[in-house]
């Protein structure tokens, strides 16, 4: 399994492919950059670059006990920026799978 971060800005897509575990739960590293999605037992579910400072989290708030990243919005912060984003997992085959009708989305898949 996969995941896919999709902007909602301008349907930019950022893939993820499972990369191990931490703290117990699936690990996913971004294709083209040192960043990972990751269970954090201070924080729940987020992205977190190479120098361990986490970034975007769900719009949920913290997430529970869950084994793998939320399904919807999150919300990204980073070099004061902020952008919204939609998680969606994917199989391996490159199609989506459980990914919620949002309508058409551009594909710039960084592979």
């Amino acid at each position: 399994m996969s995941i896919e971060f999709v902007r909602r800005l301008d349907g930019l897509v950022y893939r993820f492919r499972r990369d191990g575990t931490f703290n117990g739960r699936p690990s996913f590293k971004r294709l083209d950059l040192e960043l990972w999605c990751r269970w954090l037992p201070e924080r729940g579910w987020c992205t977190v670059g190479a120098d361990g400072v986490a970034n975007s989290w769900p719009l949920s708030g913290r997430t529970g006990q869950e084994m793998f990243p939320p399904l919807g919005p999150w919300r990204s912060w980073k070099a004061g920026k902020s952008y919204l984003y939609d998680l969606r997992r994917i199989d391996e085959a490159g199609g989506e799978a459980d990914a919620p009708s949002s309508g058409p989305v551009q594909r710039d898949h960084l592979t």
